[in-house]
């Protein structure tokens, strides 16, 4: 591990660590919890950059940090109740599709995920002006289930939040038009080396999204973005108190990629479904190795993007002797088209990933 690697990773939260010294006394420490790392440090305002006049973050020394309090009207997460919505049905595993091109054919899948971001622009109006629009440019089947997924890189997830409150009502409307059978709330980004009230402003900004999403009529899920234990148990008081939540949200692919993290944020989510009082379903982006014990509290949606993409780079997946996936090239032609290729890496992922969660033995 580098220096810089290290330097990182002490900045964590971590359950058993004491809280910094110089979080005693801030008027939004049971908010935030406290900092409780490994690594030195008086408390968050040591990442402030020190640049007040042009500070991007969420933070008491920059000029912008009242009107950012202001525009989410306040930290706390609590947002009006939503009437409940019926439960979408949805499989355990669903492909993720980017775009249909070099396919000829509908993609063999009752349900596909496609980015959200794909389905409005800048003034959130609507791309598609019908199902088979839809169906036509990603070449899927018009009565197949669509789960348009929230997560992606910040610039486009700001992008949802540019659009204010009256064009994202315009664009969840747009989505109940199409059809859309789920959405994964937007996953604003929670910074390690950022002062906390950056990670307080934007699980506000989830919340609110989330209730503006469901309170129109269109089925959701709570991406639940923490990363310490007091951001978790706060969510855990939010589902409490909100009967509508159906399902959460989460993604491995950035901060809980790393192993050891993976399995405290897998820990986290756990004591979540542990205390909620209801089993709720899970959509996830990454964390294969915790699958299986996510599995044992909620039912998992996995969201695989390795068809489509491994597809695009003419590989086609198969399971060895110890059921683990894996890829080999398989050439093609200049013109060929890759539905074949695609639908083989949807078959051999699908049963893969069905040997990946716990069985249960039926009541007699």
């Amino acid at each position: 591990m580098s220096r810089q690697e290290r330097a990182f990773t002490s900045y964590w939260s971590r359950p058993d660590a004491a809280m910094s010294l110089g979080c005693v006394g801030c008027p939004d420490q049971a908010t935030c919890g406290g900092q409780t790392v490994i690594g030195s440090g008086f408390n968050c305002l040591d990442h402030c950059c020190g640049k007040p006049d042009a500070c991007p973050a969420v933070c008491p020394h920059a000029l912008t940090f009242a009107d950012r309090i202001r525009e989410v009207r306040g930290l706390a997460l609590e947002t009006p109740l939503a009437a409940p919505l019926t439960r979408p049905d949805l499989p355990p595993h669903i492909p993720m599709l980017f775009h249909g091109s070099a396919l000829a054919a509908p993609v063999p899948a009752s349900a596909v995920a496609i980015p959200l971001y794909r389905f409005f622009n800048r003034y959130a109006d609507c791309r598609f002006g019908t199902r088979e629009s839809v169906a036509q440019t990603f070449k899927i089947d018009p009565a197949a289930d669509i789960l348009l997924s929230g997560v992606a890189q910040d610039k486009e997830v700001e992008g949802w939040w540019r659009l204010e409150r009256r064009g994202r009502l315009k664009a969840v409307a747009n989505f109940r038009r199409l059809g859309v059978s789920m959405i994964t709330v937007p996953n604003f980004s929670l910074m390690v080396d950022r002062p906390r009230w950056d990670d307080l402003h934007a699980m506000r900004r989830i919340a609110i999204c989330y209730h503006e999403i469901v309170s129109e009529g269109q089925p959701a899920a709570l991406h639940v973005n923490g990363r310490t234990e007091c951001d978790f148990a706060r969510w855990t008081d939010y589902i409490v108190a909100h009967p509508e939540v159906t399902h959460i949200a989460y993604e491995f692919t950035t901060c809980g990629k790393t192993p050891n993290r993976m399995m405290q944020h897998a820990a986290w989510l756990i004591e979540l479904a542990q205390n909620v009082g209801r089993r709720l379903g899970l959509v996830l982006r990454g964390g294969l190795p915790v699958v299986r014990s996510l599995a044992d509290h909620y039912d998992i949606i996995f969201i695989d993007t390795s068809p489509f993409e491994k597809a695009q780079h003419r590989e086609v997946g198969w399971v060895d002797n110890e059921g683990q996936r894996r890829w080999m090239k398989r050439m093609t032609t200049a013109d060929e088209k890759l539905d074949a290729l695609l639908a083989d890496n949807i078959r051999v992922s699908r049963y893969w990933f069905d040997t990946l969660l716990p069985k249960f033995k039926l009541a007699a």
